[in-house]
């Protein structure tokens, strides 16, 4: 048997999830939703960015984004925050682009850019057909963001 405190500061990193509808609307609940999380952090505004641009992401060229639609929200403290936002497939796989000073990105490209720069590691796994998830890895205490490194996995 353990104490009320062992059992709240265990091991296994501290995990939210939350579902949210796929309307615009909703991605500042998202957003603020993150930061409360992050409070005290340091990295409020950063988490933030990222589930603003996940999130805006999803319901944009997802089918998240289409009536009856929504999108997911987890959250994990461990050594690194783990930052992860679900859709419901539909669109094209999500690219992370390296930052290339002679390339300016159009208007689609830069929210995974300020994502990948404000990351430690980041990533998309799954499929069109089920849903993708691109997550972000964020440093916490104060330890600079973006090393970088994407990883790509596919569902089948």
């Amino acid at each position: 048997m353990c104490t009320a405190a062992e059992w709240l500061w265990g091991s296994e990193p501290m995990r939210w999830r939350r579902a949210y509808t796929g309307r615009p609307d909703q991605v500042a609940w998202a957003r603020g939703f993150a930061k409360a999380l992050f409070s005290g952090s340091g990295r409020e505004d950063d988490a933030a960015v990222v589930v603003a641009e996940l999130a805006s992401n999803a319901i944009r060229h997802t089918r998240s984004g289409e009536h009856r639609g929504w999108f997911g929200l987890e959250v994990a403290f461990g050594e690194l925050a783990y930052i992860g936002v679900t859709d419901l497939g539909g669109g094209c796989v999500p690219l992370f682009r390296p930052k290339n000073p002679e390339c300016e990105l159009t208007e689609g490209g830069r929210g995974l850019q300020v994502v990948s720069e404000l990351a430690v590691s980041y990533g998309i796994h799954g499929s069109a057909g089920l849903g993708h998830t691109v997550w972000a890895d964020v440093a916490l205490g104060g330890q600079g963001p973006a090393v970088g490194g994407a990883e790509l996995a596919s569902a089948s």
